[in-house]
């Protein structure tokens, strides 16, 4: 009760069933939660499809600069050069073939391979090729 003996507790009654649109809400939070979570879902959604193929790029060029000073030393023929290659893409998950790997130098002097390849990405409502041009140069251990 208050000064003027009105019970405060009635008051509150009175506003607690009014309409929710009296009291000035009527669920606009409510709908941008739903688009923020859409968001966050689509967000999630292409991640999970665009990394895996820059990640297994990022491998093969690791793969790649780790195996020039072994090449040059063992001194390996072009076709044993296309066969580790083409294991070691298929072990990344990358389907390729010979024609996409470009042996130009494979000598005592240095190895020299470009690989270029492509990765379909399908995004459900949109669809697109990823374009990888991976290089294995040996000039620069040389230098």
């Amino acid at each position: 009760m208050n000064s003027e003996g009105v019970s405060l507790k009635v008051e509150n009654r009175k506003n607690a069933r009014e309409p929710r649109e009296v009291r000035g809400q009527r669920g606009g939070a409510r709908f941008r939660a739903l688009i923020w979570t859409a968001l966050l879902v689509s967000f999630i959604f292409v991640s999970y499809k665009v990394i895996p193929p820059y990640f297994a790029n990022y491998q093969l060029e690791d793969w790649l600069k780790t195996q020039i000073p072994f090449l040059m030393v063992n001194h390996t023929t072009d076709e044993a050069l296309y066969a580790s290659i083409i294991k070691e893409m298929s072990n990344e998950g990358i389907e390729v073939t010979k024609d996409n790997i470009k042996i130009i130098q494979n000598n005592s002097r240095g190895v020299n391979v470009q690989i270029d390849y492509t990765v379909k990405l399908d995004l459900m409502v949109y669809q697109t090729t990823l374009h990888f041009t991976p290089q294995m140069n040996s000039q620069a251990l040389v230098q």
